[in-house]
């Protein structure tokens, strides 16, 4: 249950932080070239789901995770690689970008999404942690 808990939660939270990077794409881009239009084809919010949807599933290889070093580095490079390498794929199948500029601003998304998902991932077991610790505190301090 605990890792699916996972995977909806780091769903919800690629696919709001996929829609909320576009939006300040379009906003930066109404700046610099007052174009009020955004031109979206309708598959694409469904493409940011099932796009987030997949970069959450193979995080739960580092649910149970309690090493650190080398491995563990050595895992989340091989991870963040992976991700990077299906966001950007799912950009160039689903038109989230048409040239180099358009890649740069998706490859900077990224690499923003991606910490923002593990520093909140990271406070939501801790959280769910401490719960639980606290739980059983107060279940010895009864007996």
């Amino acid at each position: 249950m605990a890792k699916l808990k996972i995977i909806f939660s780091q769903t919800l939270m690629i696919a709001s932080a996929i829609l909320f990077g576009l939006g300040v794409e379009e906003a930066i881009d109404y700046i610099i070239t007052g174009d009020i239009y955004m031109r979206w084809q309708w598959y694409i919010p469904l493409s940011i789901i099932l796009c987030a949807f997949i970069c959450s599933v193979p995080s739960i290889i580092f649910a149970d995770e309690r090493s650190s070093g080398r491995r563990f580095t050595v895992k989340v490079v091989i991870h963040f690689i992976c991700i990077f390498a299906a966001v950007s794929l799912f950009g160039l199948l689903f038109g989230w970008y048409t040239d180099l500029a358009g890649f740069l601003v998706i490859a900077v998304m990224i690499v923003i999404i991606y910490a923002f998902t593990w520093v909140a991932t990271y406070w939501l077991l801790k959280s769910d942690e401490n719960k639980i610790n606290d739980a059983l505190k107060d279940v010895r301090d009864e007996e």
